[in-house]
């Protein structure tokens, strides 16, 4: 199961204040929380951030999953991210997002509706089905190759990722939500 990680940044739905506040269910070990990025060139399909309206942090209510464990540690111990003070966010938490697709405004999805006007699109609502349907592609390949499908695919995304295999790591930018701080 995919789910959107939010677009209020680290300040989730309840906004801001003296500690992050993590979303559910996208901080569940249960689904697969799909963040956001943003081209960082206008009309430049290109090099990505972090949208900054993306949901990301670590859970208040369950600890880090086993199947993360180890990017996790790496990721906050690495010395190679600006991590913000540790009094915002728990670190023992279930951390999210697992992946990321397009999400931000610079450059938008466009929809058409209606009598064919069209309109721009942005956040992790639209980022999560683009995410499932490359997974979706991927399953119709392992089954038409007569293996299974993917199924719970959160620990083989985690494993391709500790062999460095199959990601565009986005380094660059910060998911504050519109004000400071964030991951």
């Amino acid at each position: 199961v995919l789910f959107a990680a939010g677009d209020q940044g680290v300040w989730g739905r309840e906004g801001y204040g003296t500690t992050y506040h993590p979303d559910f269910p996208a901080g569940s070990p249960y689904v697969t929380a799909v963040g956001g990025t943003d081209f960082i060139e206008e009309s430049t399909i290109g090099d990505e951030k972090a949208w900054t309206d993306g949901g990301s942090g670590f859970s208040d209510e369950f600890d880090t999953a086993s199947w993360q464990t180890d990017e996790v540690s790496a990721y906050l111990s690495s010395g190679d991210v600006d991590l913000p003070d540790d009094s915002k966010y728990n670190a023992d938490g279930r951390g999210y997002p697992d992946i990321s697709a397009l999400a931000g405004e610079v450059n938008p999805y466009l929809i058409s509706y209606k009598d064919g006007t069209f309109s721009a699109v942005a956040g992790t609502s639209a980022a999560s089905p683009v995410a499932a349907a490359i997974l979706a592609q991927i399953n119709d390949k392992r089954l038409a190759a007569g293996k299974s499908s993917l199924g719970f695919v959160n620990p083989a995304l985690y494993a391709a990722g500790e062999a460095g295999k199959g990601y565009n790591d986005v380094t660059e930018g910060q998911t504050a939500g519109s004000y400071s701080g964030g991951f």
